[in-house]
C-alpha cells in the first residue's frame, strides 16, 4: 500500500497491449504487479480500445482532429486525476512510464501544464521522440521525403484515422508472418522502420505484437511528428493555413526527475538527437544507451533479453526511490 500507482503509456500506434505480449515472465506490466504495484494500463485515443466520444463518432472526421499535443494538454492529465482520485495515495503522486510516443506526450504535458510535475514523482522515458531529425528508417524517409504529396492528397479524400484494428488485419499479419519464419515480411518491416537486431528477434513476440498492432491512429499525429522531422523543433502543431509560427515547446519547465534510456540502433530515435533534447532538461536522474550497439526501437517492448537489458533496472529504480521516500516520511 505504501508503493506509489504507475502509468504506463504506449507509442503511436500501439495499445495497453504492448506492455503485455511478452507474457507474465518478462513484461513490465506484470513485473511491477507482482512487485505490488498498482499499474495502470492507457489506451491514448484513437487506438481500438479508446474510439468513445460523448458526442462524435469515429466516423465524423471531427473525432480524429487531434495530435499528440491533444494527448499531452488533455489526456494524461485526466488520467493522472483519475488516477490519483481513485487511489487516493497520500503522497499524492505516481510514477510515469512512456515509450515513444507515450514520451512524446509526457514531455509536451510537463512542459505545457507544469502544475502536473508535482503529480510525478519519477519519470522513465524509453525511446524519447521528442527530437526526430536524423531519422535513419528507410521507410520512415521516404514518406517523409513524398508527403508533400501524400498529405495533401489523405486532407483531401478526408483519410482522417491509420491504420484502424481489425479481425481481418490481425487475422492476415499473423497469417503472414508465422513466428517460425525468422524473416517473414514482418520482420522484414520492421526491421527497415525500427532497426535490425537479429540477435534479439523474438518471432513468438512479433507474432503476438502483430496481434495487437497497428492500433489505429489519427493521420494528424503522424503529420505532427512529421513537421518536427522536417523542422527539428518540438513544437505544436502548425496549421499551413496560419502564417503565425508556433512557439516551441519548453522543456526547461520539465522538471520531474527522469531516467532516459535510448538505443543504439534505434533507426526512428537517433542518440544525437536524444542528447540534443535532453539539454534542456534540468532534473535527469539517468541518460543512458541500452542493450549494445544493435538495440533498436522496438526492441524496448519486444526483445528476447529485455528483462534483464532494461526492465529490471527500471524496478529498481522505483525500488530506489521507495526508500527515499519512505525515509523522507519517517523525518
Amino acid at each position: 500500500p505504501d508503493r506509489l500507482p504507475v502509468l504506463l503509456v504506449h507509442g503511436l500506434l500501439g495499445s495497453s497491449a504492448d506492455w503485455l505480449v511478452i507474457g507474465p515472465e518478462d513484461a513490465l506490466a506484470y513485473q511491477l504487479a507482482k512487485a505490488g504495484y498498482d499499474v495502470w494500463l492507457i489506451n491514448t485515443r484513437g487506438n481500438r480500445y479508446s474510439r468513445q466520444h460523448v458526442q462524435l463518432s469515429p466516423s465524423d472526421a471531427a473525432f480524429w482532429n487531434f495530435t499528440w499535443h491533444e494527448k499531452g494538454i488533455y489526456d494524461l492529465p485526466a488520467v493522472i486525476d483519475y488516477m490519483l482520485n481513485d487511489t487516493k495515495h497520500p503522497a499524492g503522486q505516481i510514477y510515469y512510464i512512456g515509450y515513444s510516443e507515450g514520451t512524446t506526450a509526457y514531455f509536451v504535458m510537463t512542459s505545457s501544464r507544469p502544475a502536473y510535475n508535482r503529480k510525478i514523482r519519477l519519470a522513465h522515458a524509453l525511446a524519447p521522440s521528442v527530437l526526430l531529425d536524423s531519422v535513419r528508417s528507410p521507410v520512415l524517409n521516404s514518406l517523409v521525403d513524398n508527403a508533400q504529396v501524400i498529405m495533401p492528397l489523405a486532407f483531401t479524400t478526408n483519410l482522417v484515422e491509420l491504420l484502424r484494428w481489425s479481425e481481418q488485419q490481425s487475422g492476415m499479419l499473423q497469417t503472414m508472418c508465422p513466428p517460425e519464419t525468422k524473416r517473414n515480411p514482418c520482420v522484414v518491416l520492421f526491421d527497415n522502420l525500427f532497426g535490425p537486431n537479429p540477435e534479439s528477434l523474438d518471432t513468438n513476440a512479433i507474432q503476438s505484437l502483430v496481434g495487437h498492432c497497428p492500433s489505429g491512429a489519427a493521420v494528424k499525429e503522424v503529420y505532427h511528428y512529421h513537421q518536427v522531422i522536417q523542422n527539428g523543433i518540438f513544437r505544436p502543431y502548425q496549421e499551413s493555413a496560419v502564417d503565425r509560427i508556433v512557439v516551441p515547446y519548453n522543456l526547461s519547465a520539465s522538471d520531474v526527475p527522469v531516467h532516459i534510456y535510448y538505443g543504439m540502433n534505434d533507426w526512428i530515435i537517433h542518440p544525437k538527437n536524444v542528447r540534443k533534447f535532453t539539454a534542456a532538461l534540468p532534473n535527469i536522474r539517468e541518460l543512458r544507451a541500452v542493450g549494445g550497439k544493435k538495440f533498436t526501437h522496438l526492441d524496448f517492448i519486444a526483445a528476447k533479453r529485455i528483462r534483464t537489458v532494461l526492465y529490471t533496472k527500471i524496478m529498481a529504480n522505483l525500488q530506489t526511490d521507495l526508500v527515499e521516500l519512505r525515509q523522507l516520511e519517517k523525518s
